[in-house]
């Protein structure tokens, strides 16, 4: 079973380009088995959606999953990404250096949708 529970949204303006950014901060839940056993692992999803001047809405994500074991451990990382304002290009990069290594399961998208 998986969950995903909204932590944080930040709103960047920029004004010299004309256009808004939103984005979004997630917890993802999952439960794994290990030998036999159920754990409950979390991870992390940023989700960026920007508007442009010509009325075109583009989505982008990065999901990364089972990095952490408790919930506070995804919570405090989540809100170190969204102090920063850290895009999901870059988040991948940022918590492998969190946690100290390249064996990562996660899931990239980039959407362009003409409003």
């Amino acid at each position: 079973m998986s969950f995903r529970k909204a932590v944080r949204t930040t709103t960047l303006s920029i004004e010299e380009e004309n256009k808004e950014i939103i984005l979004e901060y997630y917890i993802l839940e999952s439960d794994i088995s290990l030998e036999g056993e159920l754990h409950r692992t979390y991870g992390i999803e940023v989700l960026k959606r920007e508007k442009t001047p010509q009325g075109t809405l583009r989505v982008e994500y990065r999901k990364i999953f089972d990095i952490f074991c408790t919930y506070r451990e995804a919570e405090k990382a989540l809100h170190i990404l969204a102090d920063n304002t850290v895009m999901p290009v870059s988040v991948y990069d940022i918590i492998e250096q969190f946690i100290g290594t390249g064996v990562i399961e996660c899931e990239e998208y980039e959407i362009k949708e003409a409003v």
